[in-house]
């Protein structure tokens, strides 16, 4: 018999709201960021759940973009309004129907489904991190919460997407996520967290 690995889920609470765009520009390069984070310290991610809410959608679009992977899904049950039972339902099918092969989702939702599942408190574009020994520790609610805070867009950030918050104000989302992707896509690993 293989040893189990350890099985992760990840909460993300979405960016905050932009004036003429679904989450604010400057939070659309910060989400990317906290998927570069996620990417770099745990296995890869099967899928990113999210709201069908446009603040949600957008900022699952752009932590997607950072993780490496295009396979997002929109569920119902991850909308701010649904009750407890379907948003506990969704997950513990979803687990039930996991394989082997899986150890990590993400999930970009908002602040009172956070809240409905017990976790902490997160501000726009935190994430919860669920750490269990494997996936029947995570069913049985068996795990360690961590909180990931929102990543800074230093300096060096902004150089290398050749962009500054002035320049950000007249791109659409569409051509900032094809500005990141086209001068961004780096998978070094970051140093500074260790999921537990």
């Amino acid at each position: 018999m293989t040893p189990q690995t350890k099985f992760y889920l990840s909460f993300g609470r979405h960016e905050r709201y932009g004036s003429d765009t679904p989450i604010e520009r400057e939070d659309m390069i910060a989400a990317f960021l906290t998927g570069r984070q996620l990417k770099a310290w745990l296995p890869e991610c099967a899928t990113v759940y999210h709201s069908p809410l446009a603040r949600a959608v957008e900022t699952a679009r752009f932590e997607a973009l950072g993780m490496e992977i295009e396979h997002l899904l929109c569920v119902e049950a991850l909308e701010e309004s649904a009750p407890k039972f379907v948003v506990q339902r969704f997950i513990n099918e979803l687990l039930n129907y996991t394989d082997e092969t899986v150890q990590y989702y993400h999930f970009v939702t908002h602040l009172p489904i956070v809240e409905k599942l017990g976790l902490p408190f997160l501000g726009a574009g935190e994430v919860c991190l669920l750490t269990a020994e494997n996936k029947d520790e995570m069913l049985a609610e068996n795990y360690k919460v961590q909180v990931i805070k929102k990543p800074e867009i230093s300096a060096e950030i902004w150089q290398k997407l050749a962009l500054t918050p002035e320049s950000l104000r007249t791109l659409s989302a569409d051509e900032i996520y094809l500005q990141i992707k086209s001068k961004y896509q780096n998978t070094t690993r970051e140093k500074g967290f260790e999921p537990l």
